[in-house]
């Protein structure tokens, strides 16, 4: 089987694991519940319940060192006990021989296995086509934009995730090490950091036993898919029509406006992007509150909460973004929010989510275990004044593309430039593809859906203004924000990920923009809906007219090479029972089936080396990864590919005497290359027939060496490029 297929194949299961924990678990048990509420709610509702009972229980099982499969899969059962129990009560073992009285049939050998699943799937086919078919009958428009929705987002980041195998970030490699630390119940070890991420990884690892290094790889896909189809839910639940929701989301996925950084990071599974998925249902469920539209408003409240929690569980700054929406709801529904019976319960909700997120933290913190320094530095962040080295500068400045000017100045008049004008300006840089009128474009837009929003105020339709209002101010302050340090404002993140929340809140100021107006022409009468079509088939030749963005390719932190051999290493070969040399990324995603030799340490005994030098490695089999074409490897996500080759003139070059990833980082790992590369050629022409190739390809080559345990190898010899 192909690598590709693999990968798909891989693809298919995690999704499926994935949303069977976090949608399926919690349909089963909460859907009586959440019966009043509209499908888009639901699928919100779900999310959000899923995620927090799966992060809860491994932060919980985490801490009183008992996690393990055992106890996950149990701790997971037991709300399905309690609700049977609650619901049969006195009755509940007569209810479960009922229950499982085919299965029994089958274990005394009355009826066949097969017969008794080809029984069951009638059965169950039998339900859900008469299910479906009833639900999809007045649905199936919206069924089918859906799941072209979903095709788009497969494609523009699918391509990527089926033909670059290797980590999209350096970031990766940490996160990875943090999870397989969790598989011996420590948590946080390097310090205490928002773990909801990692708890939801680790859950599918120990659960599924599906491989830290897999999850870590395609994940990513499942996440943005989701990201999505949660900015869709939110859309249909506060738009009129039934189309305009898809015009914004299309706009977004599609459009060449947006600059990569925007949506570069939905090509790694990062928690700040999985934090994502959480924001939109707070806002939701805050507004479903003071709408009371839904039935039994606890629901939302608890839900609410819920989501609160989990923005803070995953990622601090998704908390932030949540917090600002949550003002602008106040300011929207300040006709609501203003009354005691309202406000005393939205801050109740807020601070016991905050409370139930910072709980495990807390006790992990009082226990003796540090803050992780990013934590450092965000709580430093708002205090300092100096400028911030952003992502995009730094990949600017090496794809050798002129700076931006950071003085505030306009041109050669040297005038200081307004709030607007420096607004936009950033808002181009950081944000749009370098387009002065996108950015007019985007900030504009803000500015008319706070309009239209006081226009339905005056309308009298109270409920429908404020939305719009309290989408509009909270995106007016990010995009201020991402001119905070021109404007000298307090930082409270990096100025180049406020970029990231601008993109996907444009895809809702746009879509009730066009809703508003929509509104305002059909009012309730049938034509909305045509009027909301019409409105996404603008919004697509939009898009065509000025430019439809292409699936980005971007460099991987691995060859693609190195990702197969791993792959089929770990397959053919018993744990314990082999080493791989290469450089740092290798280590933890092997995690404990076998050993690892960083390629630095390696060389370094050999640049040392006398005639006493003795280097074995004691396992069966040893395996060494190179890189004929070095990998671009760096700190952040990009596209470069500089071509470099492994060369003698590079061989003789020192090695870096720096510790950590610095000699594997951007030309440093040439040179360690080389020397590698070098060295695996030396010793091939001592031992022709015991090193051979296992994997070749025009960017990476893998040697193997089979050795007798009792008579090891030695890898001390002069290569030519030691000293």
């Amino acid at each position: 089987m192909s690598m590709t297929m693999l990968t798909i194949f891989q693809i298919l299961g995690v999704s499926a694991a994935y949303l069977g924990v976090t949608l399926g678990l919690p349909w089963l048990l909460l859907r009586r519940k959440f019966g009043h509420m509209r499908t888009p709610a639901r699928f919100m509702a779900y999310s959000i319940a899923g995620n927090f009972y799966c992060m809860n229980l491994v932060l919980l099982l985490q801490l009183l060192h008992l996690s393990n499969r055992a106890t996950l899969v149990i701790g997971t059962l037991i709300p399905f006990f309690a609700a049977a129990a609650g619901k049969y009560r006195n009755s509940f073992l007569s209810a479960l021989e009922r229950r499982t009285d085919g299965l029994r049939i089958v274990l005394e050998g009355k009826m066949g296995a097969k017969t008794f699943m080809l029984r069951l799937g009638n059965r169950i086919g039998k339900l859900s086509s008469g299910w479906l078919g009833k639900w999809l009958a007045p649905r199936w428009m919206d069924a089918l934009l859906t799941l072209g929705v979903a095709g788009l987002v497969l494609y523009m980041y699918g391509t990527n995730t089926v033909s670059i195998y290797g980590y999209c970030t350096s970031d990766m490699t940490v996160h990875n090490y943090w999870i397989n630390s969790m598989t011996d119940n420590r948590i946080f070890v390097n310090g205490v950091y928002p773990f909801g991420f990692h708890c939801l990884i680790y859950y599918l690892h120990e659960v599924f036993a599906i491989p830290v290094y897999v999850l870590l790889r395609v994940f990513a896909l499942v996440q943005v898919l989701m990201i999505h189809l949660v900015l869709l839910a939110f859309l249909k639940m506060v738009c009129k029509s039934k189309y305009t929701p898809y015009a914004g989301v299309v706009v977004y996925i599609t459009s060449n406006i947006f600059y990569q950084y925007t949506y570069l990071r939905y090509f790694a599974p990062l928690p700040q992007e999985y934090g994502l998925i959480f924001i939109l249902p707070s806002v939701w469920f805050a507004i479903a509150f003071l709408q009371e539209k839904e039935y039994l408003s606890k629901h939302s409240l608890i839900l609410f909460t819920a989501s609160i929690s989990l923005t803070l569980a995953v990622h601090f700054y998704d908390t932030m973004i949540a917090g600002l929406f949550c003002a602008g709801i106040a300011v929207g529904f300040c006709f609501r929010c203003l009354r005691w019976r309202y406000l005393k319960w939205l801050l109740l909700a807020g601070a016991t989510g905050v409370l139930i997120a910072v709980l495990p933290m807390a006790a992990a913190y009082a226990t003796g275990t540090p803050l992780e320094g990013s934590l450092y530095w965000g709580m430093n962040m708002a205090s300092s004044e100096s400028e911030i080295d952003t992502e995009k500068e730094r990949a600017d400045a090496q794809k050798g593309e002129k700076a931006q000017d950071t003085e505030g100045k306009a041109g050669s008049e040297g005038k200081p430039l307004g709030i607007v004008d420096t607004v936009l300006g950033e808002l181009r840089y950081y944000v749009t593809n370098d387009s002065i009128t996108a950015a007019g474009f985007m900030l504009g837009s803000v500015g008319a859906l706070f309009v239209l929003g006081l226009l339905w105020y005056i309308l009298r339709r109270p409920d429908y203004g404020a939305v719009m209002v309290a989408v509009s101010v909270p995106m007016g302050i990010l995009c201020l924000l991402q001119a905070s340090i021109k404007l000298g404002l307090p930082q409270v993140m990096d100025v180049s990920r406020y970029s990231i929340y601008i993109g996907y809140g444009m895809a809702i100021v746009w879509s009730l923009c066009l809703d508003g107006v929509v509104y305002l022409l059909f009012l309730e009468r049938r034509g909305i809906n045509f009027g909301g079509l019409a409105a996404l088939a603008a919004a697509c030749s939009a898009v065509v007219m000025t430019g439809v963005r292409t699936p980005v390719r971007l460099s991987a932190c691995e060859t693609n090479g190195a990702i197969i051999c791993l792959t089929n290493i770990m397959r053919e070969n018993r744990d314990a029972s082999w080493t791989i040399c290469s450089a740092n990324d290798e280590r933890q995603m092997m995690g404990e089936s076998g050993y690892h030799y960083e390629m630095i340490e390696f060389l370094r005994v050999l640049e040392e080396m006398d005639e006493d030098t003795s280097l074995t490695i004691p396992t069966d089999v040893v395996y060494f990864f190179v890189e004929k074409k070095p990998v671009y490897y760096q700190d952040i996500m990009s596209a470069i590919r500089p071509g470099w080759e492994v060369s003698p003139a590079d061989a003789r070059k020192p090695l870096s005497t720096e510790g950590g990833i610095e000699p594997y980082i951007k030309g440093e790992r040439l040179v360690t290359m080389s020397h590698m590369y070098y060295w695996a050629q030396a010793f091939r022409e001592l031992y022709p027939n015991e090193m051979e190739v296992y994997y070749e390809s025009d960017e990476f080559i893998c040697y193997r060496i089979r050795q007798d345990v009792y008579n090891l190898y030695n890898f001390a010899i002069d290569y030519g490029y030691n000293q």
